[in-house]
């Protein structure tokens, strides 16, 4: 997540995900699922301006998307007004501005990390004493992907997705990862994702196969993924079978000199990994020409807010200390 100084405030690049490796559990007494997952950042973004308002205003300035409360950003700005990181007696006020370049309903976690772009963007506007560890629940409470964007680039979450483990220093910037993602323009809703993958377990008990990830470390699972081996989605099948498109649009890209293929999150953008940034470029190129669908050229995305080191920043005990 990349925080820029603009005149009157700061703008946040919110950038999308992709599951190189996706378990999920049954449905928990809760009405969660556990995840194991390993979520990586790339450099597909959605910008988010987070400008100075009067006291008590809080304004969001958007298109194309679910408008009010019912916003992601809306939402994580009034968590955070409510929580105990505001002092007592003050009642900021803030202008957002969203555009958005990561499709909806994509599984590329864009809502979240518009969601995490608030939080982070907020707390730098208003000055709060707010470090990582305590944005994180208000981010779990905002939705499962949330609290990765926090940190960003490469790590395993598990729980529902609020326990984030940074794998980055086994995915270097200088090696990224590069990709061709295609989306159909079809939203597949996670909620239903979730009950056709319910559905098709029956009353089948918990999962007990260990997990992959477990038997070796990150630059070992970086290696192994970089082959396109322990690429994994659970929701692939269910989600493929429901959707015969996204089938037909998997069987494509299997066709071309990907390293893997495989469907990020609950869907429906498909992704390939590619051996080089030109093979990516080529690759890509030859998609826009033969599908009704939109084709975008992304990298991974290493941690942290690296073009501004040394302004204050997020840690993960310190506090939110920036200077416009």
């Amino acid at each position: 997540m990349r925080i820029q100084p603009i005149p009157g405030g700061l703008r946040v690049l919110a950038p999308a995900k992709v599951n190189l490796y996706l378990e999920v559990g049954p449905r928990r007494a809760d009405g969660y699922h556990d995840l194991d997952s390993l979520f990586q950042a790339i450099d597909l973004h959605d910008e988010l301006e987070v400008l100075g308002a009067p006291e008590g205003t809080l304004e969001l300035e958007e298109a194309g998307i679910a408008e009010g409360e019912r916003n992601l950003v809306v939402r994580a700005a009034r968590r955070l007004l409510e929580s105990g990181l505001v002092p007592p007696g003050r009642r900021p006020g803030a202008r957002l501005r969203l555009k958005k370049r990561i499709p909806e309903g994509a599984g590329l976690g864009g809502g979240s990390s518009d969601a995490a772009a608030a939080l982070v963007g907020l707390a730098r506007l208003w000055r709060l004493a707010a470090s990582r560890r305590e944005l994180l629940p208000l981010a779990a409470s905002l939705g499962s992907d949330v609290p990765f964007f926090l940190s960003g680039g490469t790590a395993r979450c598990r729980g529902r997705g609020e326990l984030v483990e940074s794998w980055s220093h086994a995915f270097p910037a200088g090696a990224p990862f590069h990709y061709v993602l295609v989306y159909p323009r079809i939203k597949v809703s996670t909620k239903r994702a979730y009950e056709a993958l319910d559905a098709s377990r029956g009353s089948a008990d918990a999962l007990t196969a260990p997990s992959p990830l477990d038997s070796m470390p990150p630059v070992a699972v970086r290696t192994e993924l970089g082959r396109g081996h322990l690429f994994f989605n659970r929701f692939e099948t269910v989600v493929c079978s429901a959707f015969p498109e996204l089938r037909r649009l998997h069987e494509t890209l299997c066709k071309e000199a990907f390293v893997k293929v495989l469907m990020s999150g609950s869907g429906s953008t498909i992704y390939g990994l590619a051996r080089s940034a030109e093979e990516a470029r080529r690759i890509a190129g030859k998609l826009r020409t033969q599908l009704e669908a939109d084709v975008f050229l992304a990298r991974s995305e290493p941690p942290g807010d690296e073009e501004n080191a040394g302004q204050g920043g997020l840690v993960e005990d310190g506090i939110l200390d920036w200077d416009p």
